[in-house]
C-alpha cells in the first residue's frame, strides 16, 4: 500500500536530489537508468552544479515504489489535473475494452486506484457469473480406485502401504490458465491499493479463487487462454492483465523497486511545459 502520492504532469521536472530523502532519490534514479535501458522516455535524470534533477517524459500513467511511494503522472490538458485524470483513465478504458462513465467519474481517485478498480469490478462479474472450469488430469496417492491405476507408480510408492492406491483421474476444477492469471494481478493490485472498497472485493476473489495454483510464467499462462463464446465475458479482464504484465502489450514496465506500473504514450513532444520543481509531500493513511 502506498503511504504517499506524487502527482506531476508529463514532461514536468517534479524533484531535486537532497540528504534528506536519499533513499527516495536513489530509487528515482535507478527508475531513470531503467527507463533509458528500456527505450521509453517516462522519467530521466540530470545533473547541475552536483544536484540531480528528476523530469517526467511524455509516457503518462503510474509507478507504485516499493518505499510506498505512488508516481502519478498525468496527460496535458487545460482543465488541470482533474480533466488529465479524466483523459489517462477515459485512455485505459478505451485500451482495455471497458466502459467509461464520465458522469460517474471521480477526479480525486488516482489513475493507479481506478485501474484497480474497474479491474475489482469486472473481476466480481465474472466470479457473479461463474468463474469456467475445466477437466484436468491429476495424479494422487487414494484410498479408493478412482480413475486409471498407475501400476508402476504404484509398486513403486506403495510396497509397503498396501491400503493407498496410485491412480490418475480427472477433476472439474476451476484451476485454468485464465484464472490463475486474474489471481495473480489481483494478488499484486491487493498489495497496492489504498481503497477499502476495492481491497474488499480483491479479497473477496482471492478467496473464491484459493484453490487456484500460483503461476510462474505469465507469459505461458497467456498462450493457454482459449478465445472461445464461453469465455468473452473474461475479455476486459484479460486484457488490463495483459497491460500489466506482458511487456510486448507497450504498457507494462517493470524494474527494481517497481511494485506495479503503467504507462502510455499519449502526448506529443511539442507540449513540453516549464514548471519549477514540485516538493514531495506525505499523505498518512488512515
Amino acid at each position: 500500500m502506498y503511504t504517499r502520492l506524487l502527482c506531476v504532469s508529463a514532461n514536468q521536472s517534479f524533484a531535486a536530489s537532497d540528504d534528506q530523502n536519499s533513499g527516495f532519490y536513489k530509487m528515482l534514479g535507478e527508475l531513470a537508468e531503467a527507463c533509458k535501458s528500456d527505450g521509453r522516455r517516462i522519467i530521466s535524470s540530470s545533473s547541475k552544479d552536483g544536484i540531480n534533477y528528476f523530469s517526467a517524459g511524455n509516457y503518462c500513467g503510474f509507478a507504485c515504489l516499493t518505499d510506498g511511494t505512488l508516481i502519478e503522472i498525468l496527460p496535458y490538458a487545460k482543465g488541470g489535473a482533474a480533466e488529465a485524470r479524466k483523459l489517462l483513465c477515459a485512455e485505459f478504458c478505451r485500451r482495455c475494452g471497458a466502459v467509461f462513465d464520465a458522469s460517474g467519474f471521480d477526479p480525486d481517485m488516482n489513475f493507479m486506484e481506478y485501474l484497480i478498480s474497474v479491474f475489482a469490478g469486472e473481476t466480481m462479474k465474472i466470479i457473479k457469473s461463474g468463474v469456467l472450469s475445466a477437466y484436468a488430469s491429476i495424479e494422487e496417492n487414494v484410498t479408493s480406485v478412482q480413475g486409471t491405476i498407475l501400476f508402476s507408480e504404484n509398486n513403486r510408492r506403495n510396497l509397503v502401504h498396501r491400503e493407498r492406491i496410485y491412480v490418475r483421474h480427472e477433476v472439474f476444477t476451476s484451476d485454468r490458465a485464465e484464472n490463475r492469471i486474474i489471481k495473480a494481478a489481483a494478488t499484486i493490485f491487493n498489495k497496492n491499493t489504498a481503497n477499502s472498497h476495492s481491497s474488499h472485493l480483491l479479497k473477496e476473489a482471492l478467496s473464491f479463487l484459493d484453490d487456484v495454483r500460483k503461476i510462474y510464467d505469465v507469459k505461458a499462462e497467456f498462450s493457454k487462454c482459449i478465445n472461445a463464446r464461453n469465455t468473452k465475458k473474461y475479455n476486459t479482464v484479460l486484457s488490463i492483465c495483459r497491460m500489466i504484465f506482458d511487456k510486448d502489450e507497450g504498457t507494462a514496465f517493470t524494474a527494481k523497486n517497481i511494485s506495479c506500473a503503467q504507462f502510455y504514450e499519449m502526448m506529443p513532444q511539442e507540449k513540453k511545459q516549464k514548471v519549477k520543481v514540485v516538493p514531495v509531500s506525505k499523505r498518512e493513511r488512515t
